[in-house]
């Protein structure tokens, strides 16, 4: 008789399952798990943005650098100019600068290189805002121009410096995104450094790039 009320205590112990305090273990542990996995997940994920974006803006940055000492497409270079001057006293944008144009803050598409915005002075009235016109030129393609417009943060090749709506449509983008850039020009040897600076929601990365190149035609 007793070893069988034991069996049945062992019947009724093995269906009431877990105790509340083993449930609540349990579900502690399971949400630790849980929270710990979240907090990996999000960390890699900050460090794969600032990655991607410390990648993209130094690729942004050489490339720029590669694009005005080698060319666009059939485009003049500093590589093949027979004459070079440097503009300093320029300036990016002659009207009051609306701030829905801040790409760079906004996260908006900029502006494509033939944008009425992309509007670049020299020997103007407004002074000098660090904006600056490099003018190149050789016997087969005439002047033409690298335009850093630091109002818009960017540098375009211009086959036309003038401002028509015309020479617009022909204009090239070498870089956005162009915190920084300054040029020498000194005996035909110019030095270019330039910094490209990029945001996505909380995260910014800056990458520079530089080169010195002494034209061949010198």
């Amino acid at each position: 008789m007793k070893n069988n009320q034991q069996h049945l205590d062992h019947i009724v112990r093995a269906q009431t399952g877990f105790t509340l305090v083993e449930v609540m273990v349990a579900v502690g542990l399971f949400g630790l798990v849980v929270a710990g996995t979240i907090e990996i997940y999000i960390m890699c994920s900050r460090v794969w943005r600032v990655t991607v974006l410390s990648m993209d803006t130094s690729q942004m940055a050489s490339l720029a650098v590669q694009r005005m000492v080698y060319g666009l497409e059939s485009n003049c270079s500093l590589r093949s100019a027979g004459l070079i001057t440097l503009q300093t006293n320029a300036y990016g944008h002659p009207q009051p600068f609306p701030a829905a144009s801040k790409y760079w803050e906004t996260g908006n598409e900029p502006p494509s290189a033939g944008n009425v915005t992309h509007y670049t002075h020299v020997n103007c009235a407004y002074g000098n805002d660090g904006s600056w016109r490099l003018l190149i030129s050789n016997e087969w393609s005439g002047v033409e121009s690298i335009d850093y417009n630091s109002k818009m943060r960017n540098i375009l090749f211009c086959p036309d410096t003038n401002q028509t709506s015309a020479a617009r449509a022909k204009r090239q983008l070498i870089c956005n995104y162009v915190s920084a850039a300054t040029i020498t020009n000194t005996g035909g040897t110019v030095e270019i450094t330039l910094t490209v600076e990029k945001s996505d929601g909380m995260f910014i990365a800056s990458n520079q790039a530089s080169m010195v190149v002494t034209k061949r035609n010198n």
